[in-house]
């Protein structure tokens, strides 16, 4: 429906821009680093490691150079978008993670003042874990082919005074068919990491509560003036049942389409990895992380999969996996496997227990991993009243200088 009351100021007058197409990027399927004529819009290459071992991990995209907040968008079988959307206080820094999809990215440089405004180009490429695409703040951006591609975005938020931003909804759209783009002013001022880590933690409060869809803001004429008025469809997650297991719990959401999710984080750390995982149809090694908790989300692949977890009386619970909405709890010391058949790919979130003060010496982070065979398990260890965890700004700082070591090693 369309919501006048959350019209935003009025802007100064109609500012649009004739859009004109100069060319399309094919971009090749190994090549992780680009530059492309929009200026700011460019591939960069991602952290990627190939564990091996006998986990079913293949490969662990971590995250690039930059906040390190990492917020991600499922697309269902059918999804497309009838809009570009343009941010002005964001940029986004994109990777698509599938089967190796084909995908098309319609980008048009709507920033006033920029020497290409109004011009258009359309990158073509693969799916790929290996490249994050950065979209400045201020370029309108849509994208076909995107059924069953998980999006993680890790963004760059920027303040200012400025009649086109809403903080709440910094997002501007307008219709593909449109002749004519918004011209756009674009926030300024980088914000420092605490404050990314804050705005991402009133997200995740926010889609806790309210798990509704996501809205778009449009430019409109009401009364003769020039407003931002909010649409804001109708879908609904699907209602769920407590859950028996309490190592399942409701994820932290928005819906971006019927079936379409933007899942945030859901720890204070903002920050998390991508699993890739090959099932083999076989029941293998259980593994478990003596340091660390992790939450494990399923985002996209097949659905014939499942977590089976050893509790502390030593049962097995099997939790079944193909909603991102939900997430896996686990603790450290538990035994747990994935099963099932087929390619998937994992959020895990991660939380590391305070070892003071053997801090003062070295965490074993990365190294807290100890696998076996079913028979060689035994209960797990049993969740502890004095476990304590890193603080989630600890953890953030942890993982982006991992981040920085790992990129100067490519």
């Amino acid at each position: 429906m369309l919501n006048t009351a959350e019209a935003g100021p009025a802007v100064e007058l109609e500012r649009t821009t004739f859009r004109r197409h100069t060319g399309t990027y094919q971009v090749a399927d190994d090549t992780t680093a680009m530059d492309f004529s929009i200026p700011g819009a460019r591939l960069e290459t991602t952290n990627v490691t190939e564990p091996g071992g006998s986990s079913g991990v293949v490969r662990v995209t971590r995250i690039s150079n930059g906040p390190g907040i990492t917020d991600y968008v499922t697309h269902e079988k059918e999804f497309t978008y009838s809009t570009y959307g343009i941010h002005v206080g964001q940029d986004d820094r994109l990777t698509f993670f599938g089967e190796g999809q084909r995908i098309s990215v319609h980008l048009i440089d709507c920033r006033e003042n920029s020497p290409n405004l109004g011009e258009e180009i359309t990158i073509e490429m693969a799916v790929s874990p290996h490249r994050v695409l950065i979209i400045p703040k201020g370029v309108a951006h849509t994208l076909d082919g995107l059924g069953g591609v998980v999006t993680r975005d890790e963004p760059v938020w920027y303040a200012d005074q400025n009649p086109d931003w809403e903080p709440d909804n910094d997002l501007v759209s307008f219709l593909r068919t449109a002749e004519n783009a918004p011209v756009v002013r674009i926030n300024r001022h980088e914000l420092p990491v605490s404050a990314h880590m804050l705005v991402s933690k009133m997200s995740q409060r926010t889609n806790s509560q309210t798990q509704g869809a996501y809205a778009a803001r449009f430019r409109v004429s009401i009364g003769g003036k020039t407003t931002y008025a909010t649409i804001r469809p109708a879908w609904r997650a699907a209602a769920r049942g407590a859950d028996e297991n309490p190592m399942v719990s409701r994820n932290n959401f928005v819906l971006t389409g019927p079936e379409s999710f933007t899942v945030v984080p859901s720890t204070d750390s903002c920050t998390s990895d991508v699993l890739e995982m090959q099932l083999d149809g076989q029941d293998g090694r259980f593994v478990r992380h003596e340091y660390s908790r992790r939450r494990l989300t399923w985002l996209a692949g097949s659905t014939d999969a499942r977590i089976e977890l050893v509790t502390a009386d030593g049962d097995h619970s099997v939790i079944e996996l193909g909603d991102p909405t939900i997430g896996v709890r686990v603790p450290p010391g538990t035994w747990y496997r994935v099963t099932g058949s087929g390619r998937i790919w994992l959020r895990s979130e991660m939380e590391l227990l305070d070892l003071s003060p053997a801090w003062s010496l070295e965490h074993p982070l990365g190294r807290d991993i100890v696998t076996a065979d079913p028979s060689e398990t035994g209960p797990s260890r049993r969740e502890q009243e004095t476990d304590r965890y890193l603080p989630g700004s600890a953890f953030h700082a942890l993982a982006r200088m991992e981040a920085k070591a790992i990129s100067l090693t490519h």
